[in-house]
């Protein structure tokens, strides 16, 4: 008589796990790990960064990356088990992903407080407030990443000019894609629109391949072909 087996599942891909102990690098943080399951992607999560809440999933990849990408770090940060498909974790990614690669392109000194410092400031934007108040987190968090770079507040002329540009631009791209909301497309806009504003006013370049995002068949609201980032 056959027995149960027990499955476990990548908390990365979801792909099934196999067992085979051994050692393995974390995909969020980078750290050498040992490791009784391997995911045949080659994912793997380390216990800190497996039961980290998204706030730290997002600080220990901002930390640990050495992409220039910030799309491709962005989507590292949202592929962390504590990501849902939409949610106010999204909020702070824009502003770290974008300090990430522009610290690691040699662009911005960007140290790990400044970055955090950038993150918390999308904290207050609730949930669904892009249809409450005609406010998305991920698109303040764009604001907040130019703000952090051109050292921006509410006295600066210029700087806080462009801060505002930034968020108002983000979402008013994120307006004309219209539909019900979708965070990882809002990630989308806000990074797109924030290297565009830093490329045109400051010179800072960052160079982002076309987007096409593998969170589609996790989304049950996904838009498909009315998404410009959706991977046909």
């Amino acid at each position: 008589m056959g027995g149960w087996t027990l499955a476990y599942h990548c908390p990365v891909c979801r792909e099934e796990l196999v067992e085979r102990p051994g050692r393995a690098t974390c995909w969020f943080c980078g750290r050498d790990d040992e490791a009784e399951w391997t995911c045949p992607a080659g994912h793997h999560a380390c216990e800190d960064c497996r039961t980290a809440e998204p706030d730290e999933g997002i600080a220990r990849v901002a930390a640990a990356t050495t992409e220039t990408d910030p799309v491709a770090i962005a989507e590292r940060m949202m592929s962390h088990p504590s990501f849902q498909p939409s949610g106010p974790e999204h909020h702070g990614v824009p502003a770290a992903a974008l300090l990430a690669a522009l610290r690691n392109a040699g662009l911005h000194a960007s140290s790990p407080e400044r970055i955090g410092a950038a993150v918390r400031r999308t904290a207050d934007v609730p949930l669904g407030a892009c249809g409450s108040r005609g406010d998305c987190g991920a698109c303040v968090g764009a604001g907040a990443a130019v703000a952090a770079v051109v050292g921006a507040d509410y006295r600066t002329a210029a700087e806080r000019a462009l801060v505002l540009r930034t968020t108002s631009r983000a979402l008013g791209r994120l307006a004309d894609l219209g539909g019900a909301r979708c965070c990882k497309q809002a990630v989308y806009v806000a990074i797109e629109t924030a290297v565009q504003v830093l490329a045109e006013a400051r010179g800072l370049r960052l160079e982002i391949p076309a987007i096409r995002c593998p969170f589609a068949d996790r989304n049950p609201d996904c838009k498909k072909d009315g998404c410009p980032y959706h991977d046909r």
